[in-house]
């Protein structure tokens, strides 16, 4: 009776250690906690990232019917893009900084 006390003590150690160590693993290992907050990070990121196209989406919409609908808007952008002026205007370029 005392050695079925100690083995079922033994065996409940070892089933225990067995049970802590595959917590461990599965908490710490590839699939674990580090990956669900990587996930969670790149999740964010991609969320944000669907914002802003979406934001330039609607801005290029709105742009393109615009375009389509209004010729003042329409000969501005010719005139931009040809570099072109009305008699008595003055075009004034600006480029960006060189870093």
């Amino acid at each position: 009776m005392f050695e079925s006390t100690i083995l079922r003590r033994a065996g409940l150690a070892l089933g225990m250690l067995t049970a802590s160590v595959y917590v461990v693993v599965a908490l710490l290992g590839p699939n674990g906690v580090p990956a669900l907050l990587k996930q969670r990070q790149d999740l964010k990121a991609l969320e944000t990232q669907n914002a802003n196209l979406a934001r330039e989406r609607d801005e290029l919409k709105y742009r393109v019917d615009a375009l389509e609908r209004d010729s003042q808007t329409q000969e501005l952008e010719v005139r931009r893009q040809l570099g072109k002026a009305r008699k008595g205007e003055i075009v004034i370029k600006v480029d960006p900084p060189t870093r």
